[in-house]
């Protein structure tokens, strides 16, 4: 049985690599651009019915995205590297300034279990848009009732009494 403790650092792990993969490929579900929305009048006058939807979508979307994330992590462990090589690994590669302190090993395995993470994160997507097209809402909507209820704390409240 894992300790509070462990699962605590377990979880970070986990969000850590999900962070950095996300970040890389946020805005690339199938190939399109990451979408920039200018700051513009947000609805929020939905109805019960349109947030219920987005509640089941959402719930279904977290749910995939946690999966995706302990799969993620299978992928790298899988390649021999720990959550934490990876994470060095990737940021010392975005940084054109940083040296990358890993072997030639280490490196091969990197780019084996970034592909296979970059796999994963398509059918994760792919799986997300159904689940969100399961909703009845479309992928736009999704986003828009989202965008929402991040900057109205009204439609936040009626959201969270959905959910509870």
């Amino acid at each position: 049985m894992f300790t509070s403790k462990g699962k605590i650092k377990d979880l970070s792990m986990i969000i850590s690599v999900f962070t950095v993969i996300f970040c890389l490929l946020s805005g690339n579900i199938y190939g399109q651009e990451p979408v920039r929305l200018e700051r513009q009048e947000t609805r929020t006058d939905y109805s019960d019915e349109e947030l219920q939807m987005f509640v089941t979508a959402a719930q279904d979307v977290m749910a995939i995205q946690q999966q995706s994330q302990h799969e993620m992590v299978a992928e790298i462990e899988e390649e021999g590297l720990t959550i934490e090589e990876f994470n060095q690994i990737f940021n010392a590669m975005q940084d054109p300034q940083a040296e990358v302190e890993a072997t030639e090993e280490e490196r091969q395995s990197f780019d084996r279990a970034m592909q296979r993470v970059n796999d994963l994160q398509v059918k994760t997507d792919e799986k997300i848009m159904g689940a969100i097209e399961e909703s009845g809402l479309d992928y736009e909507e999704y986003e828009e009732i989202m965008t929402a209820y991040q900057q109205d704390p009204e439609l936040q409240q009626r959201i969270n009494e959905m959910l509870e």
